[in-house]
């Protein structure tokens, strides 16, 4: 499956009357302006991946679930299974030092971006 903006739409309004929470609601929770949301609902615009998790964790249902990836709406990586695949990944990152087209300084670089956004990567 790949990302649809009718079915993102779609999946937000359906969710939105399931959980009975109006757009405005739904702004306030997620501290974005109604007309954002409407733009969601409207497929005028598309959201930002940390806007996807605040929805999604604000109608109780998964990001893969809201975004049409899957069809279970309480599809969920555990935390455990989330740390230990970015500790995997990131020990393949320090790994490429050895084996890279990269500098040294551009591995570098991506690591503290990892490392500082892992909160954030986590819970996408």
């Amino acid at each position: 499956m790949n990302f649809d903006i009718d079915d993102f739409s779609y999946r937000l309004t359906v969710l939105l009357d399931e959980n009975d929470m109006s757009q405005t609601q739904l702004a306030k929770i997620i501290q974005i302006s109604n007309v954002t949301i409407c733009r969601y609902v409207n497929g005028q615009r598309t959201p930002r991946l940390e806007i996807i998790a605040k929805i999604a964790s604000a109608l109780n249902v998964s990001s893969d679930y809201l975004l049409g990836l899957t069809d279970d709406k309480n599809a969920t990586n555990s935390n455990e299974n989330l740390d230990t695949n970015f500790a995997t990944s990131i020990s393949k990152l320090f790994s490429l030092e050895e084996n890279s087209n990269l500098s040294k300084r551009q591995i570098e670089l991506i690591k503290k971006l990892l490392l500082a956004n892992k909160d954030f990567i986590l819970s996408a």
